[in-house]
């Protein structure tokens, strides 16, 4: 049970007994994919056979630290020493004295003498049967002099074996780092290299219900279809971001009640991470990366009494619940003639299948941009105390749509306009509309851009001109 008297009495009204999601390492709840668990078992036959190299890549959040402490844990239950360095700003003879001290030896002055000292200490264990691992972790920020002193240190031996074993773990510029021919030796002497890859979907959803289970949730709590598939779409499938949406999530379960995080629930988990929803790619290159603003307004809305109650709906695919009485109906002014239903009533017609909310995005607009919206199908609105709230699915726009849009404001654009480049000209297009629809004039079309692009009717004048 966590320490902390706040996330004590969060876990208390789930009725957990320890986070399942914390944002640290958890060695103790390693999750066994077949291919992490043939990769352990490689890694450690490697290092025990004395062999040389093991470098781990992979991206910020892939688990390389729990994979570490696994690995860790498996050597020295067969009698290895190891040596974990974790702070890479240390190079050269820094990084010489902190391998020293971490095998039990003071480093003095004299770096000849330092390496002398290592050799007769690495000599001894290997004499006695037992084996000696360096981990140096984060070490894309090795630099060439501190990569050829590891060199150096790969190249004591006893005649017949190396003294020393040594994993390098960084991330994939690592191996981009390693291919420089400077020390191709060195690269030469890696004998298996392991790379974490993201999480498919189906392990996904055994790894949520893998923690959840070892947190003592019993099967209480889980996951509709589509809230699964929003959280691959956000995290994909990068077991770190996992933690930061579901651990949001359980809050929201709490402030909420329930046992099921539907899709309207993960959208305001995702938002108050601040995470950018993945687009799909562009037809041609050059294409920013598209992201919506953070969310962490709604994210407080959602968990309000109010919104609460209207998110109690069946997703359909999942256990039934009862459904809420509908609120009384706002009507959009002046813009939609007609009432809008409940914001989640909307939402939950907006697909015909629980996947069709992987894509939603919820968020906080203005009265004009809540008018503008009101008559474009596929927009959920809803009136609240202090503002609008808006749902629908990403517009899924590409660099074409959103230059034939942004001409169609803008008649007096450049020629060639339309190249399907998100150039410097589009840009400044862009940064323009947003500016006339009271959105920040990033220059970016983020998903509240292209929907409001998309829905804005032509100006009959007053178009501005974009000069190349």
């Amino acid at each position: 049970m966590s320490a902390n008297p706040h996330a004590e009495g969060y876990l208390q009204a789930l009725g957990l007994h320890r986070s399942p999601f914390p944002p640290t390492p958890d060695a103790q709840a390693y999750f066994h994919t077949g291919a992490l668990q043939r990769e352990l078992a490689e890694a450690g036959h490697c290092l025990m056979a004395r062999k040389g190299f093991v470098l781990l890549t992979g991206e910020v959040g892939m688990g390389k630290s729990t994979f570490v402490r696994k690995l860790i844990a498996a050597v020295e239950a067969e009698g290895a020493a190891v040596s974990l360095v974790l702070n890479t700003f240390l190079q050269g003879p820094q990084l010489m004295a902190a391998v020293l001290r971490d095998f039990g030896m003071t480093p003095g002055a004299d770096a000849a003498a330092d390496l002398n000292q290592l050799d007769a200490f690495l000599l001894r264990r290997w004499q006695a049967g037992s084996t000696s691992v360096l981990i140096i972790d984060d070490a894309q920020n090795l630099t060439l002099e501190s990569l050829e002193l590891l060199r150096l240190l790969s190249s004591l031996e006893s005649g017949q074996e190396k003294l020393l074993q040594i994993v390098l773990v960084g991330q994939p510029e690592l191996a981009a780092n390693l291919s420089q021919p400077a020390i191709r030796q060195l690269a030469s002497r890696i004998v298996k290299h392991i790379e974490l890859r993201p999480f498919t979907a189906e392990e996904s959803a055994r790894y949520i219900a893998f923690r959840l289970d070892l947190a003592g949730a019993g099967g209480r709590i889980e996951l509709t279809p589509g809230a699964l598939a929003a959280l691959q779409r956000h995290s994909g499938g990068n077991p770190r971001r996992i933690h930061l949406v579901m651990d949001r999530c359980l809050y929201g379960l709490v402030a909420r009640g329930g046992s099921f995080i539907d899709p309207l629930l993960l959208a305001a988990a995702v938002a108050e991470a601040g995470f950018r929803p993945p687009v799909a790619a562009a037809p041609r290159a050059m294409w920013p990366r598209l992201g919506s603003a953070r969310l962490s307004a709604a994210f407080a809305l959602l968990l309000g009494s109010s919104l609460a109650m209207a998110t109690g709906m069946a997703w359909r695919g999942t256990r039934p619940t009862p459904a809420p009485a509908a609120p009384p109906q706002v009507a959009i002014q002046p813009a939609a003639p007609t009432a809008a239903p409940a914001l989640a009533r909307c939402i939950d017609g907006l697909g015909a299948a629980p996947q069709a909310h992987a894509g939603l995005h919820l968020q906080r607009i203005d009265a004009a941009q809540a008018a503008l919206l009101g008559v474009r199908e596929g927009v959920c609105i809803e009136r609240r105390d202090d503002g609008w709230l808006a749902a629908w699915h990403d517009p899924r726009a590409d660099v074409r749509q959103v230059q034939r849009a942004l001409s169609a404001q803008a008649p007096a654009l450049v020629p060639g306009f339309v190249d399907g480049r998100y150039g410097p000209d589009t840009r400044r297009a862009v940064a323009d509309f947003q500016r006339r629809h009271g959105l920040p004039a990033t220059g970016e079309a983020d998903a509240l851009t292209q929907l409001l692009l998309l829905a804005a009717p032509t100006p009959a004048h007053g178009t501005p001109h974009v000069r190349r």
